[in-house]
């Protein structure tokens, strides 16, 4: 059983009364920095909201570029993984490893994290992406 409120109760109030009762009454900076607040609030509601899916389906996209083994080997936790695999596939595409098959596993794994992003930061922006058509090179 989960007590009410929860955190995302919590957080739509705080993100309700910030936008309905506070921001009314600022201007100028006080208004900027208000919004930047109820902006963070609503990356946060959302990220509670996706819970551990948006880090599984990282590590997922790892997994088929690395290996399942390789990915569980690189960190204690979930965040700790992804930093350490980050880290290596920088290295790695910087060292000129993936030059060839850039269009497979690991562009994979880089399409995965923008949406990820994307989807905690600016999900309109990803909405109105997937409703635009795909550029093509020419």
């Amino acid at each position: 059983m989960t007590d009410r409120p929860n955190r995302d109760d919590l957080l739509a109030a705080a993100e309700e009364s910030l936008r309905a009762d506070v921001l009314p009454a600022l201007d100028g900076s006080a208004k900027y920095a208000a919004l930047m607040v109820a902006s963070a609030i609503a990356t946060a509601r959302r990220e509670v909201a996706l819970g551990s899916a948006a880090a599984r389906r990282t590590l997922d996209a790892y997994a088929e570029l690395y290996g399942q083994d390789n990915v569980h080997r690189s960190g204690a936790d979930a965040e700790d993984r992804i930093a350490a695999l980050n880290r290596d596939l920088a290295r790695e595409i910087r060292a000129g490893a993936h030059d060839d098959d850039l269009l497979g596993p690991v562009r994979a794994v880089l399409l995965t994290q923008v949406i990820e992003r994307l989807t905690l930061s600016n999900p309109r922006f990803l909405a109105a992406s997937e409703k635009s058509p795909p550029v093509r090179d020419q």
